[in-house]
């Protein structure tokens, strides 16, 4: 003991050094072992992409501003921004971004029905195919992290147009084997000599009919079952619509047939 008394007193300034040294060591080991108490080991997740941390900071927001980050309005974390934080915490964050996208898109061809007396009444054809369309649209796409919230469609151009496709549906009918354009259902009224020539210049004859020309062509041939084939030549005052005249040769002719409904089949 004795000799430890006289190197301590031949050597007091080492030892002063030494006792400081040491002191400084025990306080900073004291100040690690708090601080690896108050350490939390949590986890971060950004769009997906995940890390592990060790913080201090007491909530997720304390945590962000030691970071220097700012979330925008739209962006998301959770928990929230005032959740306290403790070992095993997990936060996730999502960004809120914009990003343009440009994409080709199909379009509908239109449909057009259209009549013909080149096939019978029921039947139809194709008579021209319809082809789509071609548009190239520009869209604005939201996300949240990489999940997409909604797009809104800020652009589109025409790179083909689309070929409307034709469908032919038959107007002709046939009758005793013959085909004709169309039939239509009459009023029609017998008539006989009258003196006058007919509309087209024509004297009247067996088979001249007289028509409303909206509805029968003028030079129409046809045919009316119980009388026979037809000629459209005349027109009447009295005629307007659908209805007919008929020639008959004799008054009585005429009077016999008078006025009836009929069917009149038209080349």
């Amino acid at each position: 003991m004795e000799r430890i008394r006289e190197y301590i007193r031949k050597h007091k300034s080492f030892c002063i050094v030494l006792a400081v040294a040491v002191g400084i060591n025990l306080v900073a080991v004291g100040v690690l072992v708090y601080l690896e108490k108050t350490f939390k080991n949590i986890t971060i997740s950004v769009d997906g992409k995940t890390l592990e941390h060790k913080t201090t900071a007491d909530t997720v927001d304390d945590l962000l501003k030691s970071w220097g980050v700012t979330l925008d309005e739209e962006d998301e974390v959770k928990p929230g921004d005032k959740a306290r934080l403790k070992d095993g915490t997990e936060v996730d964050i999502r960004l809120f971004h914009l990003e343009t996208e440009v994409v080709s898109e199909e379009t509908d061809y239109k449909t057009k029905t259209r009549y013909t007396s080149d096939i019978l009444e029921g039947e139809e054809r194709v008579a021209q195919k319809g082809v789509k369309g071609e548009d190239k649209v520009t869209y604005t796409v939201a996300y949240l992290g990489d999940e997409e919230q909604k797009r809104r469609e800020t652009d589109r151009e025409t790179v083909k147009k689309p070929v409307t496709e034709i469908i032919e549906k038959g107007t002709a009918v046939s009758y005793n084997g013959e085909k004709y354009s169309r039939k239509l259902t009459v009023v029609s009224t017998g008539y006989t000599h009258t003196g006058n020539r007919t509309a087209t210049g024509t004297r009247p004859k067996r088979g001249t009919m007289a028509v409303d020309r909206r509805v029968i062509p003028m030079g129409s041939y046809g045919y009316v079952p119980g009388y026979g084939k037809v000629h459209a030549e005349d027109t009447g005052g009295a005629i307007k619509g659908n209805r007919i005249d008929l020639f008959f040769e004799t008054r009585g002719q005429a009077v016999s047939w008078g006025r009836r409904t009929v069917d009149i089949y038209i080349k």
